[in-house]
């Protein structure tokens, strides 16, 4: 499968969609890790006999996320050389991944008040159509596997936002009028190099837009990311995935513009703002995942993890929801449980 391209959070991640055992592993390591997430660990059942080249690369090297992994508390320990028994892949017709999980997230953008939030995730491929859910929206790669290292993938993304639609925890930004729910839809688009530096890793590249087709003019989002993940063995992997968002204007001035009449609602104590389009945030995700009998290619369960950073800029920075009443630092932690047939 292929890279479902990502924008976002939690991001959303633009992750890959290798075709090995670096497919597999990503594809369980992704949707399980994070309902930020994505995939990969399967064809390497071939790679299953490159086992001494995965060990000459990454050697017995635990640490191999050293320490972003230490932060990350991925824990990783020495792993054996991959086995060379031909083991069938769940993974290489139609499969599917459902992962339920739980994340520590910031209320809203730019918020610094943190909560529990459960949910999940459902990605997989039918009919060589890999599908992903991202909260309340999902993702689609239309372009199936082709023979070869470079995968490209290329799809519709739908999403549903609820920012702010609600209650918030601030007491103050709680008297903001409420935002209206706002459907975005828009497209995905990427690239995966795979066996860079190992017989199961990949290098990928993605991108995606999205606009507000809910009529609520909250404008357009554009995305972009780079994510490297590799197999550390047959049962674990890890990733990590830098990117990059921008707003137009209209999106800037929905979600951080405060009007003259938001300001009188909280007694003047949020000034009236005027936001501007630009870059919206830097981020940063790293994702780790094991299956649980030490095979991600049988499916079955798998338990993950992931850690994400952003780093607002521009109007998300310096709107008074944030420098007054919040943090340009926002940061988020996820575990799950996944199971794949």
């Amino acid at each position: 499968m292929k890279n479902l391209a990502h924008a976002g959070a939690c991001a959303a991640l633009a992750q890959p969609w290798p075709s090995s055992l670096s497919r597999i592993a990503g594809a369980f390591v992704l949707a399980v890790g994070l309902f930020v997430a994505a995939p990969a660990m399967a064809e390497t059942a071939a790679a299953a006999d490159s086992g001494p080249a995965l060990a000459s690369a990454g050697g017995n090297a635990g640490p191999v996320l050293t320490g972003a992994a230490a932060a990350f508390d991925t824990r990783l320990t020495e792993f054996p050389d991959i086995p060379s028994a031909e083991i069938d892949s769940v993974f290489e017709g139609d499969y599917v991944i459902v992962a339920l999980g739980a994340g520590y997230l910031p209320d809203y953008d730019g918020s610094d008040d943190y909560g529990t939030q459960f949910g999940g995730v459902v990605r997989g491929s039918v009919g060589g159509i890999g599908f992903a859910t991202r909260g309340l929206g999902i993702e689609l790669d239309l372009i199936p596997n082709l023979p070869g290292n470079i995968e490209l993938s290329f799809g519709p993304d739908v999403r549903y936002r609820t920012t702010r639609s609600g209650s918030v925890d601030d007491e103050v930004v709680n008297l903001l009028p409420r935002l209206d729910k706002t459907v975005e839809a828009g497209f995905g688009a990427g690239i995966s190099f795979k066996k860079l530096l190992t017989p199961a890793d990949s290098l990928s590249f993605n991108t995606g837009t999205r606009w507000d087709v809910s009529g609520n003019g909250a404008g357009r989002t554009t995305s972009l990311s780079v994510s490297y993940f590799t197999a550390l063995s047959t049962g674990m992997g890890g990733g990590v995935s830098v990117g990059t968002t921008w707003v137009d204007g209209d999106h800037a001035d929905y979600y951080y513009g405060i009007t003259p009449e938001g300001s009188a609602a909280t007694g003047g104590l949020l000034p009236a703002y005027d936001a501007r389009g630009g870059r919206k945030d830097t981020n940063a995700k790293l994702y780790y995942g094991f299956d649980l009998d030490g095979d991600f290619r049988n499916g079955g369960f798998g338990i993950g993890a992931a850690l994400t950073y952003e780093r607002l800029r521009g109007s998300a920075a310096e709107t008074p929801l944030t420098a007054m009443r919040g943090d340009r630092n926002q940061y988020g932690g996820f575990v799950a449980v996944g199971y794949a047939f």
